[in-house]
């Protein structure tokens, strides 16, 4: 099935419940293979930003319950839509894998317990992280991404919304200096964790994920001219994405714990 027949189905919603808030923000699946003493796993994970993840700062483990949005499944592998299943985790320190650069806003989520359940989903593998060749790919290049900007998603189908953009900044250029890309798009909060993906050699890849958008402060004049000027937001429909590399990077290291993690309880 092509890749625009499964978007919907490739990202969940993500909702941190802590004492101080809820916020909510946007995960994409991943299917990873453990080799172990040669024994073939497979692990689902779930990758997002850290700090969609971590809820607000300042909150303790213990303090913050994780809830992931999902559809289950109906008899004949289709989806049923609306029909949720809320994934909940407390305390889920254990099954979570943050980037190893703390500069770096990416981390991932051991879901492999969906597996065992009637939930319908579709996640990428390592076929999307094949390494671009940026000399194949321009400024002003197609983008897709599929999250849930400002909490705005089919709430009676539990489905995503799908979104087009174009590159901003110079693909073969990390922008700023750092692992990351700006696309031309209308990114709200709640796009934090959403998969981007660009063409290229007639087939996508995962070109990286958005983590910030770019807003402008200004402050608003209100007459009579006596009254303080009252400070504005305002989205200047710009994102910045980390680039895929990051995303490799981040695989990586997951792999590596979890297979520390199996030694240790071997």
């Amino acid at each position: 099935m092509a890749l625009e027949h499964e978007l919907a189905y490739l990202t969940a919603r993500i909702e941190v419940e802590t004492q101080n808030n809820n916020s909510i923000g946007t995960g994409f699946f991943f299917g990873v293979q453990i080799m172990q003493n040669d024994v073939k796993g497979h692990k689902l994970m779930l990758i997002s930003n850290k700090h969609v993840f971590l809820g607000s700062e300042g909150t303790s483990e213990s303090q913050r319950k994780l809830i992931i949005h999902l559809n289950r499944s109906k008899e004949d592998n289709m989806p049923d839509l609306g029909n949720k299943l809320l994934f909940k985790v407390d305390n889920f320190e254990h099954r979570y894998y943050p980037h190893p650069d703390p500069n770096i806003d990416l981390a991932c989520f051991d879901i492999t317990d969906v597996l065992g359940t009637n939930v319908f989903y579709k996640y990428l593998d390592e076929s999307y992280l094949r390494p671009i060749n940026y000399q194949k790919i321009a400024l002003g290049s197609d983008v897709i991404f599929v999250g849930y900007p400002e909490n705005i998603h089919d709430t009676v189908n539990n489905l995503p919304l799908v979104r087009k953009g174009s590159i901003a900044s110079m693909p073969d250029v990390d922008f700023n200096g750092k692992g990351q890309i700006v696309i031309d798009a209308q990114v709200f909060p709640g796009s934090s964790g959403s998969p981007v993906f660009v063409m290229w050699d007639n087939t996508y890849s995962l070109l990286g994920v958005v983590f910030q958008t770019m807003i402008r402060n200004s402050q608003l004049q209100i007459l009579p001219a006596n009254i303080p000027l009252v400070g504005v937001e305002q989205i200047l429909g710009l994102g910045i994405v980390v680039k895929q590399k990051h995303v490799l990077e981040l695989i990586d290291y997951t792999v590596s714990m979890v297979r520390q993690n199996i030694s240790a309880m071997a």
